[in-house]
């Protein structure tokens, strides 16, 4: 056996302790070079290198003891902050496909079983963001490019051969109708992290180039009429711009010129095809603080279980409900943009930053239609709303900011591990 192999066994041994696999390299490195300064520090006492080896191994103590200390130093941290209002924001919207579903009189809501499939939804969505915590999200930054492309490949066949219900654009693929225009900032996000964490914005070139990448998705976006979607699209990339150090007037004039034609459009729409929120159909006062849900059901609110579920909840619900479920989305989203500056990666920086633009544009755009104050559709409630898509890609990126959590430190040193008998 070589001498230095004893060196790798105890590394190795003391590794298995330790849970979690993302300190390993790091915990290899320090041990190694620390075994290695005390083999130094023996020989020049005299000692051979066998005898000097097995002094440093003695000196370091039995490898399962130390695994196991540094397994509690470095176990992997879940942010329980973040998980909880996720969970519980996705309790209260269960709780109200339940109540739309077995107790009110929308019986195309009781047909479609919008209960039974959002608990499907819910749990499989679960289980995808548990996964995605225990997955290293900086894996997914080589495929970067591969995201973009496939996003914008998704939404050329969307604008070619997609499909309109209800004046929002579908994708048929095969076992699914599929909204991908819903879906896209959050791809977005993730493709635009990876591509632009080391990004020169200062480079002439480069600046055009990252600005006409950006503009292709928004571009085919605004063509399909997914107008929300767009506008929250247009955000991510000012967004993740500013991110990754591009100048404030950067960031603010491609948000303001790429809004001009989706906005263009949909003023001219609004005139032809005017979309007034359902929320407007009801005064105020015909709300309760703690609801009127046993008494009534609002046959006059339209898509109750998918744009309008805050108008529903506060109708049927009452007020108190509804500020209840707005502060849970509030707080994850402050949650989140707290978490973005702790954390060390410039590309897991990028990336939680981007979804958290995605959630905040996507909640505030949701209270304003809810509210009669804006007359775009299609907008979800993060965690609430009923849908499949949407609803998972929510969860997964739930569990990619609990995996960003849990890796924020990422790029520092682990702890130095103190000679025990240097006291």
């Amino acid at each position: 056996m070589g001498l230095d192999t004893k060196f790798e066994i105890y590394i190795r041994e003391l590794c298995k302790r330790i849970k979690n696999k993302d300190v390993h390299a790091h915990i290899k490195l320090e041990i190694n070079d620390h075994l290695h300064t005390l083999k130094e520090e023996a020989m020049s006492t005299g000692l051979s290198e066998e005898e000097a080896i097995d002094q440093a191994l003695a000196r370091m103590g039995e490898a399962e003891v130390l695994g196991k200390q540094l397994n509690k130093t470095h176990k992997a941290p879940m942010d329980v902050k973040t998980l909880l209002p996720v969970l519980t924001a996705s309790l209260f919207g269960l709780l109200v496909m339940y109540y739309l579903q077995f107790h009110s009189a929308f019986t195309e809501l009781q047909e479609l079983k919008v209960f039974n499939k959002s608990l499907g939804f819910y749990l499989l969505g679960v289980v995808l963001m548990l996964s995605i915590f225990m997955f290293d999200y900086r894996r997914l930054m080589k495929y970067s490019k591969h995201f973009y492309a496939a996003t914008i490949l998704i939404l050329l066949l969307t604008v070619l051969i997609g499909v309109r219900v209800d004046d929002v654009p579908f994708l048929n693929v095969g076992f699914a109708t599929i909204n991908f225009t819903e879906i896209t900032p959050f791809l977005l996000v993730i493709a635009f992290a990876g591509i632009f964490h080391s990004w020169d914005w200062n480079d002439n070139r480069k600046s055009w180039f990252g600005i006409g990448m950006m503009s292709i998705p928004i571009s085919l976006m605004a063509t399909t009429g997914a107008f929300a979607a767009t506008i929250i699209s247009i955000i991510v990339c000012a967004a993740i711009m500013r991110t990754s150090r591009s100048s404030l007037k950067q960031a603010i004039t491609f948000a303001v010129v790429a809004s001009i034609w989706p906005i263009w459009n949909l003023l001219s729409l609004s005139q032809i095809y005017p979309m007034v929120s359902s929320y407007s159909d009801f005064k105020v006062g015909e709300a309760y603080f703690i609801g009127r849900a046993l008494q009534v059901t609002p046959s006059f609110i339209s898509e109750v279980h998918t744009d309008f579920i805050l108008a529903y909840i506060i109708y049927s619900f009452g007020w108190l409900a509804a500020i209840t479920a707005i502060t849970l989305v509030i707080f994850f989203i402050y949650r989140i943009s707290i978490t973005a500056k702790s954390v060390n990666s410039p590309y897991g920086k990028l990336l939680i930053t981007g979804l958290a633009a995605v959630f905040s544009a996507q909640f505030i755009l949701s209270l304003l239609t809810n509210l009669g104050l804006s007359p775009l559709t299609g907008v979800s409630v993060p965690f609430m709303s009923y849908g499949g898509s949407h609803l998972l890609l929510e969860m997964i990126s739930a569990g990619l900011i609990l995996s960003i959590y849990r890796r924020r430190k990422a790029k520092e040193t682990v702890s130095l591990i103190h000679d025990p008998q240097s006291n």
